[in-house]
């Protein structure tokens, strides 16, 4: 049985998205959280299109 994670993972992206918008209308920066976002973004999108 296959689990459709796609939605999950587009509101995690939109999710990110926003919160990295907030970041830079406040000036502020979270580089613990962009390292983390970006080092996983490429597996989370592989693991996807691999499901499909």
């Amino acid at each position: 049985m296959q689990i459709d994670n796609q939605p999950k993972s587009n509101e995690f992206y939109t999710n990110c998205m926003q919160y990295f918008e907030a970041l830079r209308k406040t000036g502020k920066q979270d580089y613990g959280f962009e390292d983390e976002f970006f080092y996983t973004m490429p597996a989370m999108s592989e693991k996807i299109v691999s499901e499909q």
